[in-house]
C-alpha cells in the first residue's frame, strides 16, 4: 500500500545536516545525492519531479541557475506542471557544486540533471529508493522521499508564511491538502502565544 505523501515524518535542520554530513562520508557520489536532497528539503520538489529534471530547466542560456523552474507536465503529479523556487543559497550552492564539478564531466549525452551510478537517468521508483537508503545510512528512520518536501511546509508554517503561500510553494492544487497532510499544529508555540496574551 503506497503511503500518502503527507505521512511522511518531517525532519528538522539538525537531522537535515546529519544527513548531509553522512552522504559526504558515505555517498558513493555526494555532490549528486546532496543536490538532490536540497531539491527535496530547500524547493519541495517530489522524487519523480526531482527525477524528471533536466539541465535546461535548470541552467538559463547564460549556463546560471535559475531562481524558478517550470516544471513539465509529464514529470509533475498529476500532470500539471508548476513553478519551484530554487532560491534558497544552499540548494544553489549544492546544484553549482555538482553541475561544475561533477555532471559536466559525466561521459553521457543526455540532459536528464541526475544520472544514476549506471550512467542512466533515475526513474522516479529508483529516485525514491535513493532518498530511503540515503536516511537509512544516515540513521533516520520512518524518512522517504516525501521527508524533505514536508519539511519545507512545516519550516514555511513556522515562519508563519500564509497557507496560501505555501500552497502555491508546494503546488497543490487544493488548500486543503495543505493543511490536511502538511500542516500541523505546534502545541508549545500555542502554548507560547497563549501565555503572552
Amino acid at each position: 500500500m503506497r503511503l500518502h505523501e503527507g505521512t511522511a515524518k518531517p525532519i528538522n535542520n539538525e537531522e537535515f545536516q546529519k544527513v548531509i554530513d553522512n552522504c559526504h562520508a558515505e555517498s558513493f557520489d555526494s555532490l549528486r545525492d546532496i543536490a538532490i536532497l536540497q531539491m527535496s528539503y530547500r524547493a519541495g520538489l517530489r522524487a519523480m519531479e526531482i527525477a524528471a529534471l533536466k539541465l535546461s530547466d535548470i541552467l538559463d542560456s547564460k549556463g546560471e541557475i535559475r531562481r524558478t523552474i517550470t516544471l513539465r507536465k509529464a514529470g509533475t503529479k498529476g500532470n500539471k506542471g508548476g513553478v519551484a523556487y530554487v532560491s534558497h543559497v544552499e540548494l544553489r550552492e549544492a546544484l553549482s557544486a555538482y553541475i561544475v564539478n561533477k555532471r559536466s564531466k559525466l561521459d553521457t549525452d543526455s540532459d536528464f540533471l541526475f544520472i544514476s551510478k549506471k550512467g542512466s537517468p533515475f526513474s522516479p521508483s529508483s529516485m525514491s529508493r535513493l532518498f530511503s537508503n540515503i536516511y537509512k545510512r544516515a540513521g533516520l528512520e520512518g524518512c522517504t522521499s516525501h521527508s524533505g518536501r514536508k519539511s519545507l511546509c512545516k519550516n514555511l508554517n513556522a515562519q508563519n508564511v500564509s497557507v496560501f503561500n505555501i500552497q502555491k510553494i508546494m503546488r497543490h492544487s487544493n488548500i486543503q491538502t495543505t493543511v490536511k497532510h502538511y500542516l500541523s499544529v505546534d502545541e508549545d508555540l500555542l502554548a507560547n502565544l497563549v501565555e503572552g496574551a
